[in-house]
């Protein structure tokens, strides 16, 4: 029941926000996106969810290339809120939707076409090569190509490690926890309440590197990223209590 009442609430935020967020940024830069992450907040709230943060995002913002598992819609809001300024690369598939189409480039999310192999090379080329996009903020890519089946991780795409290594930027890989039991995929906006916790971990650098490394960085990364994930979200300690101890 809860379930039924979060789509609810869901698609109207989305009939709400999405056209606030367009006419936003188009009367002030940037207005945007903080209207989209405070609707987002307020939806989330209202839905029962909970957004945590462990590590720290990259705080120089010249341009990393953020990697993360895709295990459900809800992992887009959590990055969002978990770094307010990171834009993102998305299939081409999703602008042919007009007003979702309008959102999305209003807050500079970047398409790719993932079905042409040659035609998504020569768009990460152009992506590569604009300066307002790579020293502009982070840029967050779900390597997976698509979200992965309950359980299971998919390959990992090099796009997103050409580009990383065309911009000398490092690889900031991430471990998104709990999504996917808030959000099943292909579960039709019906929300659970939860905890969905997105965990930064350290850097890869990208220095030195030639894109003929780019399939070990990619399964370098990629190792880190199920690794974490296998592992669980990270355990805050209670304050006064040792790391990795429960407290009495």
């Amino acid at each position: 029941m809860r379930a039924q009442v979060n789509r609810v609430i869901v698609l109207g935020g989305l009939v709400v926000l999405l056209p606030l967020v367009v006419v936003g940024e188009r009367v002030r830069h940037g207005s945007g996106r903080r209207l989209l992450r405070w609707g987002l907040s307020i939806v989330a709230a209202l839905c029962g969810v909970h957004f945590e943060v462990r590590g720290r995002p990259p705080a120089d913002r010249t341009g990393a290339v953020v990697v993360a598992n895709h295990s459900s819609p809800m992992d887009i809001p959590a990055l969002l809120w978990a770094d307010p300024d990171v834009r993102f690369v998305a299939t081409a598939g999703l602008f042919r939707i007009p007003v979702l189409a309008a959102a999305m480039r209003a807050v500079g999310t970047v398409p790719i076409d993932r079905h042409d192999h040659d035609r998504a090379q020569r768009q990460l080329d152009r992506m590569a090569a604009r300066t307002d996009l790579v020293a502009g903020g982070d840029v967050a890519v779900f390597a997976e190509g698509g979200i992965a089946p309950a359980g299971q991780r998919l390959p990992f795409k090099t796009g997103a490690f050409s580009l990383a290594i065309r911009t000398r930027n490092p690889v900031v890989p991430v471990a998104i926890h709990g999504s996917d039991r808030v959000l099943v995929p292909r579960g039709r906006l019906l929300v659970r309440p939860g905890v969905v916790t997105v965990e930064f971990l350290a850097p890869v650098d990208t220095a030195g590197l030639t894109l003929d490394d780019r399939h070990v960085l990619r399964d370098h990364v990629r190792d880190l990223v199920c690794a974490a994930v296998a592992s669980g979200p990270p355990v805050v300690p209670v304050r006064g209590t040792p790391a990795g101890t429960a407290p009495g």
